[in-house]
């Protein structure tokens, strides 16, 4: 095992499902920088880097290993974050946008989006790139 090699899944884990958004948002709204960074979305990028660093853990270390479970539990507190308080953060602002626009106030200076959280399904997309991304760099 190399073993800055648990750095390099999760990176590319990142940076695959980065790409995968910009593309998407590419073909949808034209070109965006802000997709290369953006949270939220299809496919959720911070579930995919923790899915790939907990399969590239288990595949290093043994799928029973501590560090395997405790890699497994930090993956299932992003990916209930992203789902849960991230998604009610962001319909939150939505609503916040609402009650702005009634009262005719300037929502653009209190820096918020929309963008925050996941759907279900964005997430286990996530989860399932995170997976043969931590697969495919455990066998380099």
């Amino acid at each position: 095992m190399k073993s800055w090699y648990v750095l390099i899944a999760p990176a590319i884990g990142w940076f695959a499902a980065q790409g995968l958004k910009f593309a998407i948002n590419l073909r949808k709204d034209g070109l965006q920088i802000k997709d290369l960074y953006y949270s939220g979305g299809f496919p959720s990028s911070h579930t995919a880097s923790t899915a790939s660093l907990a399969t590239y853990i288990g595949a290093a270390n043994g799928w029973n290993s501590h560090i395997f479970g405790l890699a497994v539990m930090l993956m299932a507190v992003v990916m209930y974050d992203a789902v849960g308080v991230r998604r009610a953060v962001g319909e939150h602002v939505k609503l916040l946008k609402k009650i702005t626009a009634i009262n005719k106030v300037d929502f653009k200076p209190l820096g918020l989006d929309t963008a925050f959280g996941h759907t279900p399904f964005e997430v286990f997309a996530g989860l399932v790139l995170g997976i043969i991304v931590g697969l495919v760099i455990s066998t380099v």
